[in-house]
């Protein structure tokens, strides 16, 4: 693996207004499945080669979430949201980038005011969801023969990690984002996936705290993976406990020639 250090600085937290966000980051190319698999268990999230974990000072809100496909059940709502969508049919294969999907994607957009600083133009959503994606798996969601949502995310042997889902809802009662995770936790589950990495989880957040209803799940506290909620939604983690605070740098320059035995720094 070949890693170059990116010069970090803080920008204005997506998720609350009154803070500032500040991330450990990463170009990394070259990167094999193992390795790969190592950064998706510490923390590590990315766009294309670019990889990155939360590392803000006074805030630890941002917690790592995962689920064993294995041990998922799904709830009476999750089997509810499965028949409203019914009519929707599924395509699975390889990124293809097209303009129709940057399209869908500007339109998910809009019903989402914290995300209108995020990727803007048609050469950085390509970049960052369609380039240096060795990994990369998705989901097509069509409806009346219509694109109406794609989910993006990365596959491996052991691992399936969730990286974007952008849609439309074709009809108000349908729930395409829940629909979304559902069929790539079933898809993960026939391939024998050990790990559905989920992103970040955050108790505060309205847009990221649906994460936990996705049961059992675990979260990444102190450096392991610990269960947070069971099957039937007991909470086996107190709140005052339930942060990240990630004060080790994953990548040292220090580790030229330690990193799983090939890594390269520069």
């Amino acid at each position: 693996m070949l890693a170059h250090f990116i010069d970090s600085k803080s920008f204005q937290c997506g998720y609350f207004d009154d803070r500032q966000s500040f991330f450990e980051e990463y170009l990394l190319e070259d990167i094999s499945e193992t390795e790969f698999e190592y950064l998706l268990s510490n923390g590590m999230r990315h766009f294309g080669d670019y990889f990155f974990r939360p590392r803000c000072n006074g805030c630890h809100d941002c917690i790592p979430i995962r689920i064993r496909p294995e041990t998922f059940t799904m709830s009476r709502s999750n089997k509810r949201t499965v028949k409203k969508c019914e009519g929707i049919k599924i395509k699975v294969g390889p990124p293809k980038f097209t303009e129709k999907k940057f399209e869908l994607y500007l339109e998910h957009k809009k019903r989402f005011p914290s995300l209108q600083d995020d990727v803007e133009d048609i050469d950085n959503f390509s970049v960052s969801f369609y380039q240096s994606v060795p990994f990369g798996i998705e989901f097509e969601y069509h409806y009346d023969g219509e694109l109406v949502g794609v989910a993006l995310g990365d596959f491996t042997r052991n691992t399936f990690s969730a990286v974007y889902t952008f849609y439309k809802n074709p009809h108000p009662q349908m729930s395409l984002g829940v629909f979304s995770i559902l069929k790539q936790i079933q898809f993960s589950r026939e391939c024998g996936i050990k790990f559905f990495y989920l992103g970040y989880f955050i108790l505060k957040s309205r847009s990221l705290n649906y994460k936990a209803n996705f049961k059992p799940n675990e979260v990444f506290i102190n450096n392991e993976w610990v269960p947070y909620k069971s099957d039937n939604g007991e909470t086996l983690v107190s709140n005052e406990l339930l942060n990240w605070k990630n004060s080790e740098f994953l990548i040292k320059e220090t580790q030229r020639e330690e990193f799983r035995g090939d890594m390269r720094v520069r």
